[in-house]
């Protein structure tokens, strides 16, 4: 008989919901608004205010204080990555595919996030996360066309015998 199981459906469900709590924070979305006043230099002074998003309601956002990992995750729950990998496998974990998938796409969500809006900062670690983690890849617009081989030796500038 194997060792017990360390998580439930439940409690894998509730300990990655306090793993992403425990690295981020949920902050009001404050945008300049002109107070009608003009500063020492002549221009014009603003102040920020909470957005307000077009149904009325005041729009906040969560700001992760530690950028969420697959590894930060596993180091919070007490497992290894092959452990978490196996528990992302619907076919060996039906039963954690919802909190599993959920994860990822949250981890996904702030890899997007960032790439968006990181400004002249190296995005080159995102991009090869999302790459290699998240199966994005770049694409490649390759047009080919038939011709003979006269034809691309006079297109590279030769023109002689082959």
């Amino acid at each position: 008989m194997g060792r017990p199981r360390k998580y439930t459906a439940k409690r894998l469900r509730e300990a990655v919901e306090e793993y992403f709590d425990s690295i981020s924070r949920i902050a009001p979305v404050l945008v300049p608004e002109p107070t009608g006043k003009k500063d020492r230099f002549g221009h014009d002074e603003v102040q920020m205010v909470p957005a307000v998003n077009r149904l009325g309601q005041q729009m906040n956002q969560i700001e992760y204080l530690i950028p969420p990992s697959v590894g930060g995750l596993c180091e919070y729950l007490g497992i290894c990555r092959d452990t978490w990998a196996e528990y992302c496998d619907p076919n060996v974990h039906p039963e954690f595919s919802d909190t599993t998938t959920r994860a990822r796409g949250r981890m996904q969500a702030w890899n997007e996030q960032q790439l968006l809006t990181r400004s002249g900062r190296d995005v080159k670690g995102i991009i090869f996360n999302l790459e290699n983690n998240y199966g994005y890849r770049e694409k490649l617009d390759v047009q080919s066309r038939d011709m003979t081989v006269e034809e691309w030796l006079a297109e590279q500038g030769g023109g002689g015998e082959y």
